[in-house]
Parts: C-alpha cells; sequence; structure tokens
C-alpha cells in the first residue's frame, strides 16, 4: 500500500477511535489517556497536552502525556505559557499552529513538561460561544509536522470540544439532580425532626453528596453573645476537637466577612490569608468556602466548607454550599421558634398553675378541658375529678353564661360576670369570671378566670358600714350641739341677760370639740401611721390636761350615770414634756370608750402614777363586760370593733386605732387586762417614757 494510503487509514481509524471513546465518557482519565496515546501515535508525536478551561476561561485542569504515561493535575495558579506564546497565540486567533522549529519560531514558549519539544502543533477545543482548551502535541526534532497533521488535530479537537460541551451539559444535570435529590431529603429532614443536631448533621452529610469536601461544619451564635460554637461537624479526623472549637467573632476573620456581608466568602488559599487562625482540627485546610446562615434577616450563624488542596472550589460549589446554608438557616429558625413555642407554653403552664386566680378552660359546648390548682383547692376537688366533665358540672349557670356569650366570645370580646360559686362543702365563694377566647392545642377555647372579690365585698361592706357608723357617731353630738344652739338662741330672745346662757356655750362648746376631736382622730390615724404629723411636744401641766379631759367625758358619764373617778396626782408630778393635743385626745378616746361600753350606774376611775423606771402611766378602768382573749389581739387594729351584741356600741373602730398611733409615736406603748368577765371590766394602761425638754 502506498505510504500516503497507509497515513490516510491510519488517520480514519484514529478518527474512529477517538469518537469511539469519546462516546463513551469523557469523565475518565483513562478513556483521555487512550485519546492522547492514539493521537500522539496517529500524527507521529512523542509527547502531548491537553490544557482544559472553566465556564469563565480561566486554565481549570491540564493533562499531559510523556513517554505514554498520562499525568493530570488542577491548575492552581494561572500558567505563564497561557499569556504568551503558542498557547496566547491560539487562544487570541482561535486558530491552529504548526511550528516547525521551536528554536526559530518566536510563538513557541513551552510549558516545563514539553520544554524539550523540537517542533509542535497547538489546536484550539471551542465551540461557538466558548473556548474549552487547547490541544498541544510535540515532538523532539523539527520538522516532524505538515498540514495534514494539523488537519487531523483539528478534527480530534472538534470532536473533543463537541464531546466535552455533552459532557459538561450531562454532568451539570447529573449535578443538578443530585442537588435538588439532596434538598428533597434536607426538607424531609426539616419536617420529621425537630431535633437541630440531628437536622444540622444531615445537612454537611447531604452536602457531602454534592461537593466534594475533606471537611466541613455548623457554627451558631451562643445565645446573646458574639462567639460562634460548632453545633455540627463531618470530616474532622480529631472530630471531638472540632465540636469544641468556640471563635470569638473577630472583625478581622474571613468568617466576619461572611457574616457581615451577608453572603458566602471564598478563600482559595488559608495560608495567604493572614486574618486565617489554624486549630489542631483544621491544620490540613487550604481552601475554605464561607457561607452566612441568614434568618429573619439576621444572622444566626455560618456554614463552612474545607478542602486540604488550594483552590479547590469554583463559583458553582460556592453556589451550592449557600443553599446548603439557606437549609440550615431554616432549620435554626425552626428551632427557635419551636424553643420559644416550648419556652411559652412552660411559662403559660408555670402562670396556669401557679395562678392565685381559679382558671378553667373549656371548648364551646363547655367540656372541662383543664383547671388550675388553686380552682381544685378552692373547688375541694382533685383535677381529674373535673377534666371531661361540663362546666355546669360546678355550676348551671356557668353553662348558660357561656351559651349567652358565645358569639361576644368569637369576636373576641371579654365579657365578665359576678357569681358565687360553691364547693364540694357547700361553703360559697363570690368571684368575679372573666371570659376570653383563646387557642388551646390548636383550636378555639374559653378561659374562664375566676378572682376572688371576698375581701373586696368585705371593704364595700365596710365601707357602708363606716359611712353609716360614721353619720351615727356624728348625728349626736351634731344634733344635740344644734339644739343647744337653738336653746341659747330662743333664751336670748326672751331674756339676754339669762343666766343660763353661759353654761349652754359651754355645753356647746364641749360638743363642738368632741365632734372635732371626732373628726380629727380619723383623719390623724392614717397620718400618723405614715408619719405625716410630726409630734408637737410642749411642756404641759398634768392637772389641766387631765381636768380638759374631765371636762370632756363628763357629760356622757352622767347622761349614763356612770360615777367618774379621777385619782390625784402623785406629788412633784406637775409639767411634763409631750404633745398635749394627741394625749388629751387618747385619753378622751380611752375614757369615752369605758363610759360607753360600763352598763348604767357603772364606774370609771383614771390613774396616773409614775413607775420607778421613769414612765408616766395612765390606767383606765371600768367595771363593763370585760374583753375576751380574741379581741385583745384584734382591739387596736383599724376598723377593728367588738364582736356585735343586741347591746353593742355601734363605731367606726378608728378610736383605738389612733391612740395606738399616738402613744407609739410619743414612744410609748398602751395596753389592755380584762378577764373576759362581765362585771370585772377592763384596765387600759398608757405608758409614755418622760423625757426632758430639748
Amino acid at each position: 500500500m502506498p505510504s500516503e494510503r497507509k497515513h490516510v487509514s491510519s488517520r480514519l481509524d484514529l478518527l474512529q477511535l477517538i469518537t469511539r471513546e469519546f462516546n463513551a465518557n469523557l469523565g475518565s482519565d483513562q478513556v483521555l489517556q487512550n485519546v492522547l496515546s492514539a493521537t500522539v501515535a496517529a500524527v507521529g508525536a512523542t509527547d502531548a497536552q491537553l490544557l482544559l478551561f472553566d465556564s469563565q476561561g480561566q486554565p481549570e485542569h491540564r493533562y499531559t502525556l510523556n513517554d505514554f504515561k498520562l499525568s493530570s493535575q488542577v491548575v492552581s495558579h494561572r500558567p505563564a505559557e497561557f499569556d504568551q506564546g503558542a498557547l496566547a497565540w491560539v487562544r487570541t486567533h482561535r486558530q491552529g499552529l504548526l511550528i516547525n522549529d521551536t528554536a526559530t519560531d518566536e510563538c513557541w514558549q513551552p510549558a516545563e513538561s514539553l520544554a524539550g519539544a523540537a517542533s509542535a502543533i497547538c489546536v484550539p477545543l471551542q465551540v461557538p460561544d466558548q473556548l474549552l482548551g487547547i490541544l498541544t502535541v510535540t515532538h523532539p526534532q523539527p520538522d516532524q509536522f505538515d498540514g495534514n497533521a494539523l488537519s487531523m488535530l483539528n478534527i480530534i479537537a472538534d470532536q473533543a470540544a463537541f464531546a466535552l460541551t455533552n459532557a459538561r451539559l450531562f454532568e451539570a444535570e447529573q449535578q443538578r439532580r443530585r442537588l435538588a435529590d439532596t434538598l428533597v431529603t434536607i426538607s424531609q429532614t426539616l419536617n420529621a425532626s425537630l431535633d437541630l443536631d440531628e437536622v444540622l448533621s444531615s445537612i454537611l452529610s447531604q452536602l457531602r453528596l454534592v461537593v466534594d469536601y475533606d471537611s466541613s461544619s455548623i457554627m451558631l451564635f451562643e445565645d446573646d453573645s458574639d462567639v460562634l460554637t460548632v453545633r455540627a461537624a463531618n470530616g474532622f479526623t480529631e472530630m471531638d476537637d472540632a465540636l469544641q472549637v468556640r471563635l470569638v467573632y473577630n472583625e478581622e476573620s474571613p468568617n466576619y466577612h461572611a457574616l457581615h456581608l451577608q453572603k458566602p466568602v471564598y478563600v482559595p488559599d488559608v495560608d495567604q490569608e493572614p486574618n486565617w487562625l489554624k486549630s489542631s482540627s483544621s491544620q490540613h485546610v487550604k481552601s475554605w468556602i464561607g457561607a452566612p446562615l441568614m434568618a429573619r434577616g439576621e444572622a444566626v450563624g455560618i456554614l463552612t466548607v474545607d478542602s486540604y488542596q488550594v483552590d479547590h472550589y469554583n463559583a458553582e460549589n460556592i453556589k451550592i454550599v449557600a443553599a446548603f446554608a439557606n437549609q440550615a438557616a431554616t432549620a435554626v429558625a425552626n428551632a427557635q421558634v419551636v424553643r420559644q413555642l416550648k419556652n411559652a407554653e412552660n411559662t403559660y403552664g408555670v402562670l396556669f398553675e401557679d395562678s392565685t386566680d381559679i382558671i378553667l378552660i373549656t371548648d364551646y359546648d363547655g367540656l372541662l378541658l383543664d383547671i388550675n390548682r388553686k380552682a381544685c383547692q378552692l373547688l375541694r376537688r382533685p383535677k381529674d375529678f373535673f377534666l371531661r366533665n361540663d362546666v355546669a358540672f360546678i355550676d348551671p349557670r356557668l353553662k348558660s353564661y357561656l351559651v349567652e356569650q358565645t358569639k361576644r366570645l368569637q369576636v373576641w370580646r371579654e365579657p365578665a360576670v359576678e357569681m358565687e360559686l360553691k364547693n364540694a362543702y357547700g361553703e360559697a365563694m363570690p368571684l368575679e369570671i372573666k371570659l376570653r377566647q383563646i387557642q388551646y392545642k390548636g383550636r378555639d377555647c374559653v378561659e374562664w378566670v375566676g378572682r376572688d372579690i371576698s375581701a373586696r365585698r368585705e371593704l364595700e361592706k365596710m365601707r357602708e358600714d363606716m359611712v353609716h357608723m360614721l353619720v351615727h357617731d356624728l348625728r349626736g353630738p351634731l344634733g344635740s350641739m344644734l339644739n343647744v344652739i337653738e336653746l341659747i338662741q330662743m333664751m336670748r330672745s326672751q331674756n339676754p341677760a339669762h343666766e343660763r346662757i353661759g353654761h349652754f356655750l359651754e355645753m356647746a362648746y364641749r360638743t363642738g370639740q368632741a365632734v372635732k376631736d371626732m373628726v380629727d382622730s380619723m383623719m390623724d390615724a392614717s397620718r400618723l401611721e405614715s408619719g405625716e404629723i410630726p409630734v408637737q411636744r410642749e411642756p404641759t401641766d398634768l392637772g389641766q390636761l387631765l381636768l380638759a379631759v374631765h371636762e370632756q367625758t363628763e357629760p356622757p358619764a352622767d347622761a349614763r350615770q356612770t360615777e367618774l373617778i379621777f385619782e390625784p396626782l402623785p406629788e412633784g408630778l406637775s409639767n411634763v414634756w409631750i404633745d398635749p393635743n394627741l394625749i388629751r385626745r387618747t385619753l378622751v378616746n380611752i375614757v369615752g370608750n369605758a363610759i360607753k361600753y360600763t352598763p348604767p350606774q357603772g364606774q370609771v376611775s383614771v390613774t396616773t402614777t409614775l413607775t420607778t423606771d421613769s414612765q408616766l402611766r395612765f390606767a383606765v378602768t371600768d367595771n363593763g363586760p370585760g374583753i375576751s382573749p380574741v379581741d385583745q389581739a384584734t382591739i387596736f387594729e383599724k376598723f377593728s370593733r367588738l364582736e356585735k351584741t343586741a347591746n353593742s356600741v355601734s363605731g367606726v373602730g378608728l378610736g383605738l386605732a389612733f391612740c395606738k398611733l399616738a402613744v407609739e409615736a410619743h414612744g410609748g406603748t398602751i395596753t389592755v387586762e380584762s378577764e373576759g368577765i362581765a362585771g370585772r371590766g377592763s384596765t387600759f394602761i398608757v405608758s409614755l417614757p418622760l423625757l426632758e425638754p430639748e
């Protein structure tokens, strides 16, 4: 066979081989070795190189054939020959280039692996809109290739470009499907589990199916701090060390840049990053991706992906990592919502059970769904006794009220009613019950809150009683004073010089003073309690003070035919340093009470002594019904009065409270002694320390 026909046959066989190999799979190193080996043999070359570009037109991978041995490497740095020499010419002109003698051709700028070449052919692998790579074959002797060899390489390059494009499209589709499948799996995990650590670990496991990494982690901010803590990790040799990593939020670190910019950050070579901090678990890391976890517009953590190779990742990898970071952020947001709901439920549960009010929860049919501890205590029944029963079981009026108010409740009105409920022992409890619609276990229900208003009703009754007592207590002396004034006016009209006018004026004055003292005592009780009234001490003549008390209490004593005795003062006891107004009113109150409670024709005595420890002691003794020990414990409290009987004396219940406050304001004490036996009466004792004038 002629030589030319042999070459043609050989080249046809080569095209068939290449077509068959490319159709099989371009992604296999074995396929590339077969293609490069066949190409070298067919054109009489010794070495070959295939440089592939990424989607941005940058060198990505280099396949080299020397002595029929294929080697491959990821291109981490832009090679020098890429911007000058034959590769640059082919990249610029998108045409094949034949170099007969590399020593004389200015276009030749060989790579280190092809440094011994004397002749070469460079052809582009291209599609209409993109340069995919450059194929180069060489020979150590010059003038070894011709135009036919160049044409053959152009055909092979076109075949390779077509196959490479299809392979990349197929790989992208496969990648898209794997990504979609993994995201579906993650979504299923999110829906199936509320365990945050389990979900985050699943995300890292699924990420490994679509992005090649040596190690990966998810770090979250600790509560209310700038510290990132590893919550999930994958691929670390020392997993325990990896899970113990805590990073402070450093403004210079790549982590900070990702979180601050709220977008992924890629570090191709961490050794070239001055602010990169290596730990025992990350000492082999070379390239790194950090994607922030954004939840409700705030960064809650970061997902990191590491490779032990320099510049191992591309834009597509970064995009995928960001998508998985979004899934992790969703998991964190869900966990936060669940935690908040649990905290809210726990808080509501504590408030529900520990509330001092009765709380019931029913549906709109009146079925009891829950009842708190206070309700069980007041109703005197265990919780299980109420649950799943109708609210009418507690009181039929509750069910009727629920039916009446249903429409108002459903439009978020909050009706209220006062009602007396009876417990298991038949004891009545006055309650103010408020109703409102709430969400309970996912449905509309009714919350009943019952507040005990016993104290409020008692206060209202006390207020009503006090008004009645005030009217009663003031009506008598005011009526007497008006009668005396009317009598004086009548006497003056008949005889202006009537000898009794002065006596009646004195009676009117005493009555008016009694009314004033009563009003002052009511006002001063609270003011003394809060310290608003200072004690106005002054040198006071005890004889004159007791005379004023006698004159003020003698008329009611005479009216009841009660013997009123003021024992003489001890010798040498005359002037004392006290507030005469407060002490006078105190003694008038005590003596007046003794007269009121002593039966007609009884006896009341007032004794003044000086004790051995320099205490001024007033003792007011009567022979009335006495005071029981129970009443003695509360008799000096505000609004406290003795148990009402048919012969009870009306009053506001502020007199003795005022006396106690006035005496204590002097630094003294007031006590009562009584056996609680009728006829033996009581003795009230006021003790005041004797002080020297300031």
